[in-house]
């Protein structure tokens, strides 16, 4: 009786699995996404002051995530070629932005409801940071697993050493419990953004606009 190999799993690697990194990776290795998210980590840490502009922060969340896809295409598709992902990948990043910012401030919420009054400085812990930390930094390592970028391994530690120095650091009197946590998503925005700009301008220096061939009828 005759047997038949069956091919195995070494011999026939999960390109489908490599194929979609390739992709991820293409989609956020210009800057863009940088940018994107970092403006977005800005406008969710002036929320967390003027909490009336957190409705607004959840309108940027769609706005933003949309606007990146032009941008990227401009940047990116028109030198290294297009690739399709079944999900723009900043929305991911930027809901886990928003998270930081609206599920942090919930558990302040939780917390000084108990007291008698919701925000009483005097109850809001100044570990808040640390929560907001702590849910970017899983965003980030998610991103880095996904493309295989160094760099958001470098945001995610950022994001933990950033949200442990906020709020350990004595600031004194000047600065209350609730503005540790605004300033280390504005600083988190800062870095992002100069990263960004960093990676976007080697990204179009080094790589060069891919002329379009020209068409046969002329």
């Amino acid at each position: 009786m005759e047997t038949v190999d069956r091919p195995n799993s070494s011999q026939f690697p999960d390109t489908d699995g490599q194929f979609r990194r390739r992709a991820y990776r293409h989609a956020v290795e210009d800057g863009a996404i940088d940018l994107t998210v970092g403006f977005f980590t800005l406008v969710v840490g002036v929320s967390t002051q003027r909490r009336i502009f957190l409705p607004l922060a959840v309108l940027y969340l769609s706005g933003l995530a949309m606007a990146w896809k032009p941008l990227h295409y401009q940047l990116t598709s028109r030198r290294t070629g297009y690739a399709e992902l079944p999900e723009a990948p900043p929305l991911r990043l930027l809901t886990m932005v928003m998270l930081a910012g609206l599920l942090t401030m919930g558990v302040v919420a939780a917390l000084t409801v108990t007291t008698g009054r919701m925000w009483n400085l005097e109850s809001w812990p100044t570990w808040a940071p640390m929560v907001a930390g702590l849910i970017l930094a899983g965003g980030f390592l998610d991103t880095a697993r996904r493309s295989g970028l160094v760099r958001f391994y470098i945001f995610a530690a950022a994001s933990v050493a950033g949200s442990l120095f906020f709020w350990l650091f004595p600031f004194g009197p000047r600065i209350n419990p609730s503005d540790r946590l605004s300033l280390f998503l504005i600083a988190m925005a800062g870095v992002l953004m100069a990263v960004g700009g960093a990676t976007m301008a080697h990204f179009v220096r080094t790589r060069p606009v891919i002329p379009e061939e020209a068409s046969d009828g002329r």
